[in-house]
């Protein structure tokens, strides 16, 4: 179940893209990124009351993990707006191979953050996927 469920995120967000770059040829990307992220807050903000019972979460719990929620909202922006400039200098297919880059530093984040462990393993898959990646791009 656990497969199923990761090829659909994959798929839903290998569609993000396109949908993205056809919209950016026509609107800036602060507006993009607005209207997109306004549609997610209230698809969140729904999904929170109707299955989370979101009206009743600890006001403590929230205001313990602020930070780490600002923080990663604010990741999440930068992140997202880059994405968008990125689409002056690459085609949609070169621009996801770099999302290929992931599991590897959120691998070296997850070590500095939660401690996770961290082998050589990691490193040599950096380096064959760093090469692959400057190969499909140039």
């Amino acid at each position: 179940m656990g497969v199923a469920i990761m090829i659909g995120s994959v798929t839903l967000y290998a569609a993000i893209y396109p949908l993205l770059k056809k919209t950016n040829e026509q609107l800036p990307p602060f507006t993009v990124m607005a209207i997109s992220m306004f549609v997610l807050f209230m698809i969140s903000f729904l999904g929170s009351i109707i299955f989370e019972n979101g009206f009743n979460i600890k006001i403590s719990l929230i205001k313990s993990n602020l930070t780490f929620l600002v923080l990663a909202g604010t990741i999440n922006f930068v992140a997202f707006w880059l994405a968008i400039l990125g689409f002056r200098y690459f085609a949609v297919w070169q621009q996801n191979m770099f999302l290929l880059l992931s599991p590897i530093i959120s691998g070296i984040f997850a070590y500095m953050i939660l401690g996770e462990g961290i082998s050589i393993k990691l490193f040599i898959g950096l380096l064959i996927m760093g090469a692959g990646l400057f190969i499909a791009v140039r």
